[in-house]
């Protein structure tokens, strides 16, 4: 699976960037980045790594210039060269070569940059005739058609795992909510030509950057993931929009520049794995594919035959009545959130449901003075999340990070989650289950030395919305601990959950006998035990420093709060088996972060690691 790291206008940053680029591998040890890829103002280019100077970029290095100011490259003989040279090439060539592992993305074309595949627009919209021909500052509309025709024909109906554009697309606002638009963005025009193309191609990911535009636009942004339907398939993708800043030294989240991904590449799915789509919640409409049916049906005054023709396919089959209330809504605010049951389906009339507030629960929480819980629209546990609530976090590693849960049950609860976006722990990279398995051992030894035991608990069942895979985290008691398998069988017995034990396998045997440093834990065991099924796993104390591993395969209904419940029960507290009624103010949460941070400090492996970068 490629790693790549994305990077916004480096406006002559060069050197800034690859020292940052050069740390960040070093830290990822076993798994480096495979590429570089900047979009956005670049010049002036870094003389020493350009062809014949003698340095080589820490990594594969591509970029993409924007509207580059004149004098970042007409003031010195070499970037002008440079310049020229780019300026030369043809339109829907491959990347150009600058340097020993340094290349330009320049004009409009398609590439394979780490076994990605790759779309890209360099400059901004030129504002001439139509058919006049795109350079490496500037794209016409006939230079994006003949793009767009390529994916198009390519035989992959015009799947590409990124676009790099140096600019937004028009109408990218539709369909959110102000609240999740940075003021800077709210406004912006953006480009009705790069909006052109994503109405027709559908990528996983949209990259993009108004880094050195002197506006408030300069900013790091992730607009909520749309959902499109591929022509002639039948098919959903998802495509995500992420803005980033230009290079800067500013400690700001909101100026974030670099950003990491992991991306399974379209090459690499089977026909079955491009239609399973997961669906995240607040995932909206294509708002591009809306745009156009929106300007469709505002030109009532004009005869049937002059009005733009719209593929009903194209717009998931949603009627351009329901799109025009979709549109009202949206603009008042409202969260849309995807019906997965109907997504399976196929669209039609209430596939997006609009998130609504029960007021008898909140006069409920009201009567009971509990802080009010706000609906989320965006992954819970992305890191990359804008609302994520990182007070919470207690520390970060490589593959996974340890926070608190909202709502904890205990001081000792905690959740060990991946940084990786996966719906299930066994889609999870090994490096992942290594790590998320270092923070187990860490954490036993921490609640071995308050007498305590480790408990596990990893669900494993399809949910509506946004599903991001985590392990739950329970210190015991060890006075208590060895009552765990009694009470989770006791209790699953009310709630239809029948264990069997699962034992460990010979590899973990042997890894356990060598005193590995590293394992997969139970990984290969329940990959083979589950056979992709959902199922409810469980590592339980006995009381004298073992664990006993139960597994329940989940077959029709299941109560997915079951794992917390009997955890509450093994503690004698069964009242806060539902998170919701342990919420607190998030200044109390604060401090029960921060008390534990403190406990966690000398069991903290990650803060070795970060010592030795």
């Amino acid at each position: 699976m490629p790693k790549v790291l994305l990077c916004g206008a480096v406006q002559g940053h060069w050197e800034l960037l690859f020292e940052r680029a050069r740390k960040l591998n070093a830290a990822a040890k076993d798994k480096p980045f495979d590429a570089l890829v900047c979009v956005g103002r670049c010049f002036p280019l870094p003389v020493e790594y350009l062809t014949g100077a003698g340095k080589q970029t820490p990594l594969p290095t591509y970029f993409l210039p924007a509207h580059e100011a004149a004098r970042s490259w007409q003031e010195d003989a070499t970037q002008t060269e440079v310049f020229d040279r780019l300026s030369a090439a043809e339109q829907l060539s491959e990347p150009v070569e600058v340097g020993d592992g340094f290349f330009c993305l320049a004009g409009a074309g398609v590439a394979t940059i780490a076994g990605l595949k790759v779309a890209y627009v360099s400059g901004t919209e030129t504002h001439g005739q139509e058919d006049e021909k795109g350079t490496l500052l500037t794209y016409s509309k006939a230079s994006v058609n003949a793009l767009v025709q390529q994916l198009l024909a390519s035989g992959d109906q015009g799947d590409a795992d990124f676009l790099f554009t140096a600019e937004y697309p028009t109408s990218f606002q539709l369909l959110l909510p102000e609240q999740q638009l940075p003021h800077g963005l709210q406004a912006m025009r953006g480009s009705a030509t790069v909006r052109a193309i994503v109405q027709q191609v559908h990528p996983k990911y949209h990259i993009t950057s108004r880094g050195g535009d002197g506006t408030r636009g300069d900013v790091f942004y992730q607009r909520l993931p749309y959902v499109s339907e591929v022509a002639g398939t039948g098919r959903k993708q998802l495509t995500r929009l992420i803005g980033l800043s230009g290079v800067n030294k500013v400690k700001d989240k909101a100026r974030k520049y670099l950003h990491a991904l992991q991306v399974v590449p379209f090459a690499q799915q089977s026909a079955e794995e491009r239609h399973r789509v997961d669906i995240p919640a607040g995932t909206t409409q294509n708002p591009y594919l809306h745009a156009m049916l929106d300007e469709a049906t505002s030109r009532t005054g004009e005869p049937d035959a002059k009005r733009r023709k719209v593929d009903p396919a194209a717009t998931g089959g949603l009627s351009a009545e329901q799109i025009e209330q979709l549109t009202a809504k949206s603009r008042g605010g409202e969260q849309f959130f995807y019906d997965q049951r109907l997504a399976l389906k196929g669209q039609r009339k209430g596939g997006l449901l609009p998130g609504q507030n029960n007021q008898q629960q909140q006069q409920q929480r009201r009567r009971n003075n509990r802080p009010l819980v706000a609906d989320r629209a965006e992954c819970w546990f992305c890191l990359s999340t804008p609302t994520l609530e990182r007070h919470l976090i207690v520390s970060i590693g490589q593959e996974a990070y340890l926070a608190m849960p909202k709502g904890a049950i205990c001081g000792d609860h905690l959740l060990i989650v991946p940084i990786a976006h996966e719906a299930s722990t066994l889609a999870l990279s090994d490096a992942t289950w290594r790590e998320m398995e270092r923070f187990k051992a860490a954490l036993r030894r921490y609640f071995a030395s308050q007498d305590k035991e480790l408990l596990v608990i990893d669900r494993n069942v399809a949910t509506l919305g946004a599903t991001h895979c985590h392990l739950q985290i329970v210190g015991v008691p060890k006075e208590k601990a060895g009552a765990a398998r009694r009470v989770f069988e006791a209790e699953g017995e009310k709630y239809h959950v029948k264990f069997h034990e699962l034992l460990r396998g010979a590899d973990e045997k042997a890894d356990e006998k060598a005193n590995a440093p590293s394992t997969t834990g139970p990984l290969e065991l329940l990959r083979q035990q589950t056979d992709g099924k959902s199922f409810l796993y469980a590592e339980l104390p006995d009381g004298e420093g073992g664990t006993t591993r139960l597994l329940h395969d989940v077959e029709g209904k299941h109560y997915v709060q079951f794992g917390r419940h009997a955890a509450s029960c093994l503690l004698d507290m069964p009242r806060r088996a539902n998170w919701k009624f342990c919420v607190v103010t998030k200044p109390e949460e604060e401090k029960l972060t921060q008390t534990f941070k403190r406990q966690w400090k000398p069991f903290d492996f990650t803060l070795e690691e970060d010592e030795g970068e």
